[in-house]
């Protein structure tokens, strides 16, 4: 009987000191899943350029078959429904023609807006995401066009429009930030397009440190 009550007592603080570790979070909510180890996922899918005519090319996840993840608080796509895709018309060997380009390369290959609300409604849908948040939300390319990203609907995320590094640095979200700094080292020589296309289709948090980059300096406006 001795035994019986040692052995519930010893249970009794065990399920109290799971419930007070379970209660230390970081004070961050995130609305969904923090990121793990991508699964599903064997890096950027390589196609043309993504879209034809009036349309945007590439299979359309089910309604609420998708689910944003968080590092901290910077959102993630769910690997599953947007590996990321690329352009095969982008090459390192090509890069001064296409997208390192003078003058500008990205207007070139983007689709107009006309073609794209009609996927942003159905890859909110995808994402379980309500139709009356859509402004609150963009239509984000995880491979940039810049950086040899295809439209193809597997490289197209609602990214939530949040901001919490650099604010007032002329960037629209975090990710733009990244982004920015990633174009301009591939452009110099200092990352290749491929190696940035698999890390920011990875993890876009990490692709900086993930190339072995310098850090983005403070105040940087790309």
């Amino acid at each position: 009987m001795a035994t019986a009550q040692v052995s519930g007592g010893r249970l009794l603080i065990l399920v109290v000191a799971m419930a007070l570790l379970g209660g230390c979070t970081s004070g961050i909510s995130a609305p969904t899943q923090q990121a793990g180890p991508p699964q599903g996922s064997g890096g950027p899918v390589l196609t043309g350029r993504g879209w034809s005519g009036k349309a945007v090319l590439g299979p359309v996840p089910a309604p609420g078959s998708c689910q944003l993840r968080y590092a901290g608080r910077q959102p993630l796509p769910d690997p599953r429904c947007t590996p990321g895709a690329v352009d095969s018309a982008v090459t390192q060997a090509n890069l001064r023609s296409t997208a390192c380009r003078k003058g500008g390369y990205t207007g070139s290959v983007r689709p107009p807006r006309a073609v794209t609300d009609a996927i942003k409604r159905r890859l909110l849908a995808a994402y379980g995401i309500p139709v009356a948040d859509i402004g609150r939300y963009e239509l984000d390319h995880l491979v940039e066009l810049s950086s040899g990203g295809s439209s193809d609907v597997r490289n197209l995320w609602p990214e939530p429009n949040v901001r919490y590094l650099g604010q007032g640095n002329g960037f629209h979200n975090d990710k733009d930030r990244v982004e920015a700094y990633l174009f301009h080292a591939q452009c110099a020589g200092k990352a290749s397009v491929t190696a940035i296309q698999r890390a920011i289709s990875s993890n876009w948090t990490t692709a900086v440190a993930v190339l072995g980059l310098p850090p983005i300096p403070a105040g940087y406006r790309g």
